[in-house]
């Protein structure tokens, strides 16, 4: 007699999930390694590398959200509903993207451990990974809110518009600091930390890309309502 496995069980579980259940699990479990990211840089900015190192291996285990991927894409052909079969996989192909960028961001921050600056350059890490944070917790949201209330999403994703704009402003203050310390701008923490930055912003610029793609859904459908 074949006796189940914890795996077994948990696929088991997939199998009674909707479509709509099982794109919120992926984004939950994308929302929550895009915050283990932001806690592992702030473990960074502490000097806190046992835990910053911690952070970032668990965004680059990758088990279950394979499983959810495969289980979302055998179910998606079996169901008719109100949204096209290609907008669905879009915003699931969308949060696989961050996915995708997050665990790029976490190994090229395993390469190297750095000390920060000053304070002052800490602080200003600090703020833009509270926008971050902010906007991961907003795309979550949005994701959710495209299929019960159109409008709400539309709105949602306009916080994420005005809050990366914030976060543009902070990049080149950040920038222009690190370029005016008296460090060699070839050495491994400028360019760690440059680096740093951008991957931030490029990830940001991604959940901004993806907010509007919703705002564009939310407007097609409405129109239909």
């Amino acid at each position: 007699m074949r006796t189940e496995t914890k795996g077994d069980s948990g696929i088991e579980e997939l199998n009674k999930k909707s479509i709509d259940d099982l794109t919120h699990m992926f984004m939950d479990r994308i929302h929550d390694q895009t915050l283990k990211i932001i806690e592992g840089i702030e473990y960074l900015i502490d000097e806190n590398f046992i835990e910053f190192e911690k952070s970032l291996n668990y965004v680059i285990e990758t088990k279950i959200e394979v499983e959810i991927k495969k289980h979302f894409e055998a179910k998606l052909w079996k169901k008719r509903s109100v949204f096209a079969k290609a907008d669905r996989l879009k915003i699931f192909g969308k949060i696989n993207d961050m996915k995708n960028n997050g665990e790029f961001i976490a190994h090229k921050l395993l390469i190297y451990r750095a000390v920060l600056p000053d304070e002052k350059f800490k602080l200003r890490i600090s703020g833009i990974l509270k926008s971050l944070k902010s906007i991961t917790n907003f795309i979550s949201d949005a994701v959710k809110f495209i299929g019960i209330d159109l409008e709400k999403a539309h709105d949602v994703c306009e916080q994420i518009k005005d809050e990366r704009r914030r976060m543009r402003s902070e990049e080149w203050i950040l920038l222009k600091r690190l370029y005016n310390y008296s460090m060699d701008n070839l050495s491994r923490t400028f360019l760690y930390l440059k680096e740093m930055i951008e991957d931030i912003m490029k990830f940001a610029d991604h959940i901004k890309d993806f907010a509007e793609y919703i705002q564009f859904l939310a407007t097609k459908y409405l129109i239909f309502k």
